[in-house]
């Protein structure tokens, strides 16, 4: 459906109407930052070679330092992790779904395709962070945890779940500091957080779309509730509102707190962005019969909230990307894009919703709209665990404790970038052997910038490609024999067992518990996982293989 409010984004696009000009880093600033992360870039054989940087918005919050962020080495490199990661992922995977026959693209391949490029960005993000990590000198010494993640709840008749990321509970470190986590760490160690999406918009990236990109955040802060990977409504705006339970007005009642943030003298002079869904039809109805603009797209809710109220990026009618008011999407998606909006200046609301009402097929858009919040026994229940139950709706300071503690965004474009056209996706030089990324990053005190890196690779392109893939490539098509000498061959390896280690924990973590440096396997875990879909039985060969040849990674189960 379209018309003049409500319009597909990729027909009608947004415009970087701005004067702000990139800056150009000199050769100096380049040697230093191929110094600075000299392990990691000679990881994947490459350095950096041209590097330039746009100030979008230098105002600063006034509310927050940079803290430990103040190290450019740990800073920089959850940049890094977002531009590498969109590397792997833009030359080995993006538009794998146009290699095969129309009449294979059903879901089932489209999914393992998406788990393929989900594998690769999560695998060269964790590198990143675990090669940085680990070489940080003493005194300068930092953990990160990974507390947010997306790609872990099922979705009824289109996802198993349990996609490979950077799950919930993995620490990236040094040997010493991973085995003591949780126990006691040296107060000079700064224990860090991270929220992370690998790739937002994997479908995108499969078939070769616009606006797929690798998304994460580092914190200073501790997050102090567990954010479940469901379903979560959202209200939000690049200028602070106060807060007000969704529950208890309409549509257009949120709309009208949002316009006047703003200081927009009506609502009809607002855009709210949504995913095309048939949840949605009922609250872009009532908008769009009050004036409201309801720019929408097929996949990603997450980015709109990075470049949301930017008066330089408008549509065709001169409307900025203002806000969201009802639209229903992934709650790590809702967590990282939110972040950075909270460090613009911006507010946000959530409020857990029924996942199974809204993935249900026999209900119309007017049926699962209104029966979004009839919880589940068991969805309320983790309700309940997460302590969201005395108030319906939380912001961003009810999950992390301290949203302006040092932090840092970055948002690594795989494909050509429609909410900010000057992103480009990720692009090949091959004559040159040169790579050039294009990442969005926000840091605590508010500044978003667009760094565009030229990256050289010394051995080849190809060569690159093949030491950013998952180590799983190298398992393909083996089986019996072949597979357990494979494996061993990995482990047996000081360097490849490192990264051995790293996907195996991408992978089968929905059937890992971490305790440390350690693991538990959950084989029933891992039998329920086989028989829905999400894993098969090689995986459980793979699995049990590195049981048995790396027995002192687990804990004894019994």
């Amino acid at each position: 459906m379209s018309s003049e409010l409500r319009f597909n984004v990729a027909d009608r696009r947004l415009e970087y109407r701005g004067s702000k000009k990139p800056v150009r880093m000199d050769a100096h600033e380049i040697v230093e930052f191929n110094n600075r992360h000299r392990t990691v870039l000679g990881n994947y054989k490459i350095n950096l070679e041209e590097w330039q940087i746009t100030t979008l918005d230098d105002r600063i919050n006034g509310r927050s330092n940079l803290g430990a962020l103040r190290n450019r080495q740990v800073r920089e490199s959850a940049i890094l992790a977002a531009a590498l990661a969109a590397f792997a992922v833009g030359l080995h995977g993006f538009g794998s779904l146009k290699k095969y026959p129309k009449e294979q693209q059903n879901n089932d391949l489209i999914n393992q395709l998406k788990r393929a490029n989900d594998r690769t960005a999560a695998q060269v993000m964790a590198e990143v962070l675990q090669i940085t990590t680990e070489m940080m000198p003493v005194g300068e010494e930092v953990v990160i945890e990974s507390a947010i993640t997306e790609g872990v709840r099922v979705k009824p008749g289109k996802e198993a779940g349990g996609n490979p990321t950077i799950s919930v509970g993995s620490v990236f470190g040094k040997d010493e500091h991973r085995a003591q986590y949780g126990i006691s760490l040296d107060s000079s160690v700064a224990m860090l957080s991270m929220g992370n999406d690998v790739i937002d918009g994997t479908g995108k990236s499969v078939k070769g779309q616009h606006s797929s990109f690798t998304a994460l955040f580092v914190t200073e802060s501790g997050v102090k509730r567990h954010l479940p990977d469901v379903y979560v409504q959202r209200w939000m705006g690049s200028k602070y509102f106060k807060e007000f339970n969704p529950r208890e007005g309409t549509i257009l009642d949120a709309a009208k707190v949002i316009a006047d943030s703003y200081g927009l003298p009506s609502i009809d002079k607002l855009s709210a962005y949504f995913l095309d869904r048939d949840r949605h039809y009922i609250a872009m109805d009532a908008l769009n019969a009050n004036g409201v603009a309801t720019p929408f797209d097929k996949d990603g809710d997450l980015f709109p909230c990075i470049v949301m109220g930017e008066e330089d990026i408008v549509f065709p009618d001169n409307r900025p990307l203002y806000s969201m008011i009802g639209e229903i999407g992934g709650s790590a998606e809702w967590a990282v894009g939110v972040l950075p909006l909270v460090w613009r200046g911006g507010q946000a609301l959530g409020m857990l919703t029924s996942q199974s009402s809204l993935t249900r097929k026999d209900l119309s858009p007017e049926e699962m709209w209104k029966e979004r919040f009839h919880y589940t026994e068991e969805e309320y229940m983790s309700i309940q665990d997460a302590r969201f139950e005395q108030k319906p709706y939380f912001t961003i300071k009810d999950i992390i404790e301290d949203p302006f503690a040092g932090g840092i965004s970055a948002f690594g474009a795989i494909s050509d970038n429609y909410f900010y056209p000057p992103l480009k996706g990720v692009n090949a030089d091959r004559d040159h052997e040169i790579v050039n990324v294009h990442i969005m990053v926000v840091n605590s005190l508010g500044i978003l910038e667009h760094w565009d890196m030229a990256f050289k690779c010394n051995e080849g392109i190809d060569h690159t490609v093949a030491l950013m893939m998952s180590p799983k490539e190298q398992l393909a098509n083996l089986s019996g024999m072949a597979l357990e000498r494979k494996i061993g061959e990995i482990l047996a390896n000081k360097k490849l067992r490192k990264r051995f280690r790293l996907f195996f924990n991408n992978e089968y973590y929905p059937a890992l518990i971490p305790v440390r440096d350690k693991m538990v396997l959950l084989r029933e875990a891992m039998d329920t996982l086989i028989e829905r879909g999400a894993l098969n039985e090689t995986d459980r060969i793979i699995a049990e293989s590195v049981c048995r040849q790396a027995p002192e990674w687990f804990m004894n189960s019994e």
